[in-house]
């Protein structure tokens, strides 16, 4: 296996800072300068064909972290190196090139990465295009392939997104993040907020596209389920910072620190 993904030490800081928050204040404003840290000291690794995912409630850091993965956040400090590459500073032209050609994501809301207003396909060939692919027809092609293995129904490719139910709306976000056969998948709370038969089905859509075509992916959820259905790895987190980090099994079997067997007490 080849590593895919890794990040060190990242914090991201909202506020001027100064010496007190600094010095290692977690989950509130500093008294001194209002700064608020979202993550502090972040670490973690992706290789080739794992699932990472990280977990923790509402304003834990996760979502942020996954941010500064996806280069939509550049950290206060640390790292994030993608196939070996340090891409931590990528900005402009460069940084929609990269995220077009090796990330894929995605997100709770489809209206985050999706137009709602455009079909399906033409949503797919957007990111295809901004890829660097030119050709209509071929971009025809991939997008109907993908509608075709996310199981939606053929006859729906040029119907706009906004016609399309939320567990649609996720299935096209996923063939979307996928169009370009990225190296790594990013997974922001995907199933929250659908029915739980909804949920099922697009967690086996996941493992099904993990197992055909082996991409890394991390997946951020508050959901255990979510996690132990896909997982390899796990980080739990809270007020920013990583308190526990294991295989998913041993995590959520055996919780070491008190954080981590709160929240696996909560979902039992």
């Amino acid at each position: 296996m080849s590593e895919v993904l890794r990040a060190e030490g990242l914090s991201v800081r909202y506020g001027p800072g100064c010496p007190a928050c600094a010095a290692g204040l977690d989950g509130s404003a500093c008294r001194a300068c209002g700064s608020m840290w979202a993550i502090r000291d972040v670490s973690l690794d992706v290789e080739a064909g794992e699932v990472l995912g990280i977990v923790g409630e509402s304003g834990s850091g996760k979502s942020t972290t996954l941010a500064c993965l996806h280069l939509d956040l550049v950290p206060a400090s640390g790292r994030v190196w993608l196939l070996g590459r340090d891409v931590t500073g990528v900005t402009g032209t460069a940084r929609r090139r990269l995220r077009a050609e090796t990330l894929g994501i995605v997100y709770q809301s489809a209206d985050r990465s999706l137009e709602l207003g455009v079909t399906a396909g033409g949503n797919v060939a957007a990111r295809l295009f901004a890829a660097g692919w030119r050709s209509y027809g071929e971009s025809r092609l991939r997008a109907s392939e993908l509608h075709a293995g996310m199981e939606l129904p053929e006859e729906r490719l040029d119907e706009p997104v906004e016609r399309y139910s939320g567990g649609m709306r996720q299935r096209v976000q996923l063939a979307r993040a996928l169009a370009t056969r990225p190296a790594l998948l990013l997974l922001d709370e995907p199933t929250s907020g659908l029915d739980v038969s909804v949920q099922a089905r697009i967690l086996d859509l996941v493992r099904r596209v993990h197992r055909e075509t082996g991409v890394a992916v991390v997946v951020v959820s508050h959901d255990l389920g979510v996690i132990r259905t896909l997982a390899d790895r796990l980080l739990v987190m809270r007020h920013g910072r990583v308190v526990e980090r294991g295989l998913t099994d041993q995590v959520l079997g055996d919780p070491q620190h008190p954080y981590s067997q709160l929240l696996v007490g909560s979902q039992l």
